[in-house]
């Protein structure tokens, strides 16, 4: 099983670098893209050393790219697990080593309602950066909307709704996403 694991793995670095590395802004050593659902804008994506994604992953970068935005950078060592949709307008930053579940959405932008003169097809957009900083932890079905900041090794619990920024060591979850407890880090002896 161990030796079948280890093809897989190899079969999905080389099928990543040899195909989708030439159509990206930047593509890690060892970043591996499992046959994704849909890649649109992928010149203003991101991917560090040893990023995994898994099947029917959902990357978006909408709206005109300059080099400046939008961009959608993932940190090295970051594990992405099945059907990830993150969209991407102005700026989402995964950081490094950072694991993310299945289900999971992320999107700097929303459309607006207000506007009455557009359909909703032809509306307009609402956007705000969406930053999650290193080692943060996001369980299954969990959706950070816009403006969102994560703090460091945060725990984002399953199916919660994040709306508000996340201080780190923080453990959140529900709708809309509250928190639940804080944990201590170790204490560094000198």
């Amino acid at each position: 099983m161990k030796i079948i694991n280890q093809f897989n793995r190899l079969i999905a670095y080389s099928y990543g670098s040899l195909f989708y590395a030439p159509r990206f802004y930047a593509w890690g050593h060892k970043a591996t893209l499992q046959k994704p659902d849909l890649l649109f804008q992928t010149q203003a994506i991101q991917l560090g050393d040893k990023v995994s994604i898994r099947k029917g992953a959902r990357l978006e970068t909408v709206g005109e790219w300059d080099g400046k935005k939008p961009k959608l950078i993932i940190g090295e060592g970051t594990a992405i697990q099945f059907y990830f949709h993150c969209g991407a307008a102005e700026s989402v930053i995964i950081g490094k080593n950072v694991l993310i579940a299945g289900r999971v959405y992320i999107s700097d932008h929303d459309h607006e309602i207000d506007d009455f003169e557009r359909s909703p097809i032809d509306s307009g957009l609402k956007i705000a950066p969406v930053k999650i900083e290193d080692e943060v932890w996001i369980g299954e079905g969990v959706a950070i909307l816009k403006g969102v900041t994560i703090g460091k090794r945060a725990v984002i619990g399953a199916n919660a709704v994040v709306t508000k920024d996340v201080p780190p060591y923080t453990v959140v979850g529900g709708i809309p996403a509250r928190v639940i407890r804080t944990i201590t880090p170790p204490s560094k002896e000198n």
